[in-house]
């Protein structure tokens, strides 16, 4: 991360800083403002909204504002806010600035430019400054894979919980790369990625042995039987892979291949760093 930014970050994060709790900390959000939803608020023990929009007051408003001056002032970001007011408030109340300042941000990170945050702008903000004290880093879009957790399915299908399952290891997102990259080389096919770990490799209510940034789905949606068994191939031939859980071998005698009969509509990857 640029040295100026991680600066500006660590003031303009002062506030929202003072404001964590462990229970924060816990639900995988890090520095960044927190969604959530009743069954994410009753596991952690928060009280988080799924959405923040004007008009509204909440401790996590004051962190969304940090968050929204830390990226206005990176690089050359202030040039896209033309006509926009900056935001001067630190209060947690939700108010014109901050919905202005949204839109912004919201329309540069190709989402729906409607100034209401919800987990689609915390994952976006969580790619854009989420920075792990794990040492984590996030999975994003590539030419030769998708991050399922950002897709609009995606989304909707996690809104139970609505966490970001998108963090890996940095060894372990090479691996992701060097795996996706031989398997679109030969069916021009993206992979989906899903789950991995949170910011922090918390616990989650959702994947209990996902918390190392080791471990990572991949969606077998859509993929042919040969398709399927060629990802396996490409996988076990891995040196970083240690293990993938998948419902059948498809013929393959890799003991990295563990059949698991509840694994069929994704494969598990586990990575050794």
């Amino acid at each position: 991360m640029n040295k100026k930014f991680v600066t500006a970050l660590a003031l303009t994060t002062a506030m929202s800083v003072s404001m964590v709790s462990g229970a924060f900390a816990a639900a995988g959000h890090a520095n960044v403002a927190a969604v959530g939803t009743a069954s994410s608020n009753s596991f952690y023990g928060v009280s988080y909204q799924s959405s923040y929009s004007l008009g509204q007051t909440h401790s996590q408003i004051a962190v969304l504002k940090n968050n929204l001056r830390a990226w206005r002032a990176y690089g050359s970001n202030e040039s896209l806010f033309t006509g926009v007011a900056p935001i001067t408030s630190t209060s947690g109340t939700f108010d014109q600035a901050t919905k202005d300042n949204l839109i912004v941000f919201q329309r540069n990170k190709g989402l729906t430019a409607d100034g209401i945050y919800g987990a689609a702008s915390r994952n976006a903000m969580h790619g854009a400054i989420g920075s792990s004290p794990r040492g984590y880093v996030r999975i994003k879009n590539t030419t030769h894979y998708t991050n399922y957790n950002d897709t609009a399915t995606g989304l909707s299908n996690d809104g139970t919980y609505k966490l970001d399952h998108s963090f890996v290891t940095p060894s372990t997102k090479t691996t992701l790369d060097q795996i996706a990259a031989s398997f679109y080389g030969t069916y021009a096919k993206k992979l989906e990625i899903n789950d991995a770990s949170l910011i922090d490799g918390a616990d989650t209510p959702e994947h209990s042995s996902h918390q190392d940034g080791k471990s990572v789905d991949v969606r077998n949606s859509g993929m042919t039987a040969d398709q399927e068994k060629k990802f396996l191939e490409i996988a076990v031939a891995n040196p970083n892979v240690s293990q993938v859980l998948f419902y059948t071998k498809h013929g393959l005698t890799s003991s990295k291949i563990v059949v698991r009969s509840d694994h069929a509509d994704h494969f598990h990857l586990s990575t050794v760093n």
